[in-house]
């Protein structure tokens, strides 16, 4: 990354580049005016150019005052989207929302001069601009009372090239990806000292695979790539290229393993479908419809439940969540029921270890980005408690509540993308008891009264280690700039479980996204972590001298996942996002698995990781 505007510091240069910073693309699209009155953006499922307008090709359109621009979420996207006005000039009274995921389009009518961004609020990091000229055929600058984001960078308003030349989430091309991505060869690799136990699966969901189309003929990106962990080396890429796939496969996002190990699970959150992996080969067995915009699976546990290894599946774009058994080599839809009251939109879910209870982010509900917390009885689905956001208080950064993660059965994390904040929940009086802000401002400001638009880093994973001591929150940033106390644009925040405090930030590559623990060799835990705008899976180490802190947790690996499979390029082994480690080491599903070794249901390559593991690790409770 050497000299990329990431690595800046110091405000007042930082000001300096970005006020004369541009990009190729950003310069070309806002150069090129619409010339009618009616404009047609299409969602799309392509990285980079999730909005994409049908006159330029490109996330950005530039209109007049007064035109019109039809967005379109139904031709060339195979799940549903909303589409929500997130910024826009101070003289606009423009309104753009809705409450629920369709496909159907949706106009808007530019009143005012200046700069608009739009997102979906089911996919996040989905963003197009339409930028407006005033009279004189100027577009504005855009404002720190736009964008509090820019306040923080010391100046009052920054060019609309600029802004758009550091967004991330705007990059169309190989070109914009090679100049906004972490795009890394073999010199940057390194591997940690200690090897890992198993395998490291990444839904490296922004691959592009030649030949990778959707029934109607229209490319569709991702793969999964699979690391050996004792080596850390690429073992292998499974694609949708497999004729069981029905061509049903959609950015890959997320996956989960049966006890045995022998299967993989694995969702397409721009599709409708999930996906039966033979782990030991790759061969796709089998594809169902679950609903719209499937995003994680979980299995539940304990072997005791007439549930035991049903998968669990929310559905995004929808207000539910779906059981499925995976019985005869078949998989059966069994259970479907809401994730809370109304509207829900859950997203990434986790259970607890004894099986009893499910805790579902609902993502928003009703317009803007308000969202809600669901503990559900993983029995019958019936909500135990649901938090609600509200004003004042603990709630009110219930702000687009995207993951999950659990420590043991008693309490549970919840990362929150909109409010930058991590919601600690007591599983046992069903209460919320603290919001840990996990996000920096430009200028390293924290707290609890920044948002999204202040900071424009988004957390997303947000996984408890299974021994209980650590909690891993992957921090996603929508802009290449750094800022303090990592000086990078992303980073993972390490949070200890005994006093809910962040007790570390570590610096990691760009679009930082899934996080998941595996086993470490000889004992403890390494955090693997995905980045969805980099080709590298980070290895963390939370605690390297095994004294039970984690201040000096460090990143002790960095590995290619480019493995040159489809082609040199630039999106060879980016997009990053799921990420499942085996053997799954969290305690609930590890016992089960170790409680069939020596009984000949385990294959020999996984006796040799249960095996491989201590006393410890094999049961983390």
């Amino acid at each position: 990354m050497g000299g990329r505007l990431k690595k800046t510091r110091g405000l007042i240069a930082l000001a300096v580049l970005l006020s004369t910073l541009t990009t190729g693309f950003a310069g070309r699209a806002v150069s090129d005016a619409i010339g009618g009155r009616t404009e047609v953006m299409f969602l799309t499922d392509e990285p980079g150019n999730w909005f994409t307008s049908e006159r330029t090709g490109t996330p950005l359109v530039v209109v007049n005052t007064g035109d019109q621009v039809d967005f379109d979420r139904g031709t060339l996207t195979g799940t549903e989207h909303t589409v929500t006005l997130l910024i826009k000039p101070t003289a606009s009274n423009l309104v753009v929302d809705q409450d629920d995921a369709g496909n159907g389009k949706i106009g808007a009518r530019f009143d005012a001069a200046g700069v608009y961004l739009f997102a979906c609020k089911v996919h996040p990091y989905m963003a197009g601009v339409v930028a407006v000229k005033d009279a004189n055929g100027n577009i504005p600058p855009v404002t720190k009372e736009q964008l509090p984001f820019i306040g923080h960078l010391g100046v009052d308003s920054l060019p609309a090239e600029t802004v758009l030349s550091v967004l991330t989430v705007i990059a169309p091309t190989d070109a914009d990806k090679a100049a906004k991505w972490d795009i890394f060869t073999a010199a940057n690799e390194t591997r940690p000292a200690t090897p890992g136990v198993g395998e490291v699966w990444i839904d490296t969901q922004f691959e592009r695979v030649p030949g990778q189309v959707d029934n109607q003929g229209i490319a569709k990106p991702g793969s999964i790539t699979v690391v050996d962990a004792a080596t850390f080396t690429v073992e292998r890429e499974i694609n949708g290229l497999d004729p069981d796939t029905n061509r049903l496969w959609n950015n890959p996002h997320n996956m989960w393993a049966n006890t045995a190990l022998d299967t993989v699970y694995n969702t397409n959150w721009f599709s409708k479908s999930l996906n039966r992996i033979d782990r030991a080969t790759g061969d796709i067995r089998e594809t169902i419809i679950p609903g719209q915009a499937p995003t994680h699976v979980v299995t539940i546990p304990r072997p005791t439940s007439t549930d035991f290894g049903v998968l669990t599946v929310p559905l995004s774009a929808e207000q539910d969540m779906d059981k499925i058994r995976d019985e005869d080599q078949r998989l059966k839809i069994i259970g479907h029921f809401p994730t809370g009251v109304g509207r829900n939109h859950p997203h990434a879910q986790w259970i607890t270890a004894d099986g009893s209870k499910i805790v579902v982010p609902n993502v928003f509900k009703g317009l803007g980005v308000a969202g809600s917390i669901s503990i559900l009885n993983a029995a019958d689905g019936a909500i135990l408690k649901e938090f609600n956001q509200s004003p004042l208080g603990l709630n009110s950064a219930l702000l687009l509540p995207i993951a999950a993660g659990i420590k043991g059965s008693t309490k549970a994390y919840v990362a929150n993308g909109a409010s930058g904040q991590v919601s600690v929940i007591d599983l046992n009086t069903r209460t919320l008891t603290k919001n840990i802000p996990v996000t920096f401002t430009p200028n390293g400001q924290q707290g609890g009264q920044f948002t999204i638009f202040d900071t424009l880093q988004f957390p997303i994973q947000t996984p408890a280690s299974p021994d209980g001591k650590f909690v891993g929150t992957a921090v996603l940033s929508l802009t290449t700039i750094g800022r303090p106390p990592t000086g990078s644009a992303d980073h993972v925040a390490i949070i200890d479980t005994a006093t809910d405090n962040t007790v570390a930030f570590l610096p990691t590559p760009a679009g930082t996204h899934g996080a998941n623990w595996g086993a470490k060799l000889g004992g403890g835990y390494y955090l693997y972590v995905s980045n969805q705008f980099a080709n590298v899976l980070t290895i963390i180490d939370p605690d390297p001298n095994g004294d039970g802190s984690a201040a000096d947790a460090a990143v002790v690996g960095t590995v290619l996942l480019a493995n040159g499979s489809t082609g040199a390029g630039v999106t060879d082994g980016v997009g990053g996002q799921g990420i499942k480690p085996l053997p799954n080491v969290y305690s609930g599903w590890i016992q089960d698995t170790v409680a069939l070794s020596g009984t000949g249901q385990l294959s020999a390559e996984v006796q040799g990781w249960i095996d491989a593991l201590t006393a410890a690790q094999k049961d983390p409770s």
